[in-house]
């Protein structure tokens, strides 16, 4: 130090700092809307395309059927385009496509209109529900991302039960233009989500660009066998919702309100308990233990069914209830579990592909567990039986899931101080 001068400081480096996340409530306002313009559509599809566009059976098992191979093949090209460009603007392109498509739809007068709207539909489906997940749970440590996606979900289904409500009251009107209105409202829905996602700013993006993504996921082999297990094990919420129905209107002595019944609980059971049951799995000893709890009452559940033939009515309404609880408590158990472990698996600024190809898992489920559990409704306790051998193996399978590997775990670890 001479003359007094002060002495020169070496600058001191700009402490790094994590991106701001994009406001979470303009995430979850977007998820809900979304569900209800969602549920909205899935509540009177069938009937709005015999009733309003007048097609055969056959033309309508067409156009459901075009638009879930769409949603399949639309998922990954969407999440890589949101890791490239962003997930404010991909999410407000999806939105503004899928409102000119029921719009399209609402307006349908033939089996090649609906067909075409309806595909346009689907393309979009499986992919706007990852990129709203990704967005929100964006550069976050796990323990916030699980419940995150547990409190989003449940408001998903809050709104695709809100979603029915408008479409029961055109189904009760029964004239081709209430159900054209429900479309129209759904498309006006979807209208403010793109208008909602333009506040999202910018870092609502993933931090990667980098080409390759479905390699990255094909050689990420314990996420893929995540994927697996979660697509077989949520075959459950599928034979709650398909194989029940059947089994209460074929097999019993159960009121037929009571697939109403059991809709409902399940509803409830899963808001309730979605977020309260998902604190801990971001820990791979919770998770592991949540999935295979899961899959053994799910294995309860099916075991408990065919019970309906050991007595009338009202027994076999307890059954029916008892069933239906254990089925719904085991899929909460599987969504949280699976999710908590997959999030352990997914690499730094990957999140949104890994999403959208976790998501694929249950879309094929979709696909291929329908006929597989309507058919096996008609072998009685044999049919039952097998369905709970099946989910009892994958429980105990779940046991075994992997854990991260180290250098995984040690790139994760500046991303979770930076969040501090």
């Amino acid at each position: 130090m001479t003359d007094g001068a002060a002495p020169e400081r070496a600058p001191r480096p700009a402490p790094v700092q994590a991106a701001r996340p994009a406001p979470v409530r303009g995430f979850y306002a977007v998820g809900l809307c979304d569900a209800i313009g969602l549920g909205m559509y899935l509540s009177l599809s069938v009937l709005f395309l015999d009733r309003a566009a007048d097609l055969t059976n056959h033309q309508i098992g067409l156009v459901l059927g075009a638009s879930g191979v769409a949603s399949l093949v639309g998922a990954m090209p969407i999440a890589r385009a949101a890791e490239r460009f962003g997930i404010r603007a991909v999410l407000c392109v999806l939105f503004l496509v899928r409102c000119g498509a029921f719009l399209a739809l609402a307006a349908v007068a033939t089996f090649t209109e609906a067909l075409c709207a309806a595909a346009v539909a689907g393309l979009l489906s499986r992919g706007i529900g990852p990129l709203i997940e990704s967005g929100l749970i964006n550069r976050v440590r796990d323990a916030q991302a699980v419940g995150a996606l547990a409190r989003v979900r449940t408001l998903r289904n809050v709104g695709l039960a809100a979603g029915a409500l408008p479409s029961g009251a055109a189904i009760a009107v029964d004239e081709p233009w209430a159900y054209r209105a429900v479309l129209v409202a759904s498309a006006v829905l979807f209208l403010g989500c793109a208008a909602i996602c333009r506040g999202f700013p910018d870092t609502a993006a993933s931090a990667s660009a980098r080409p390759g993504g479905r390699a990255r996921i094909l050689r990420n082999r314990a996420f893929l066998s995540i994927t697996a297990l979660y697509g077989a094990l949520t075959l459950s919420a599928l034979l709650l919702g398909i194989g029940m129905p059947l089994w209460i209107v074929q097999r019993t002595q159960a009121p037929s309100w009571s697939v109403t019944l059991i809709q409902l609980l399940n509803t409830a059971l899963v808001v309730l308990l979605q977020v309260r049951l998902s604190k801990g799995s971001e820990r791979l000893t919770r998770a592991r233990a949540l999935m295979c709890g899961g899959g053994l009452l799910a294995g309860f559940g099916a075991l408990t069914a065919p019970l309906t033939g050991l007595g009338g009515g009202r027994l076999d309404l307890a059954v029916v209830v008892v069933a239906a609880v254990l089925l719904s408590l085991g899929e909460v158990l599987i969504t949280v579990g699976t999710t908590g472990a997959a999030l352990l698996h997914i690499p730094e600024g990957q999140k949104t592909s890994h999403l959208a190809a976790l998501n694929l898992g249950f879309a094929v489920t979709t696909i291929v567990g329908p006929p597989l559990i309507s058919t096996s409704v008609g072998w009685d306790w044999a049919g039952w039986a097998g369905w709970a051998a099946f989910f009892t193996v994958l429980g105990l399978l779940a046991l075994r899931v992997p854990g991260p590997s180290a250098a995984m775990t040690s790139a994760r670890l500046p991303a979770a101080t930076a969040t501090a």
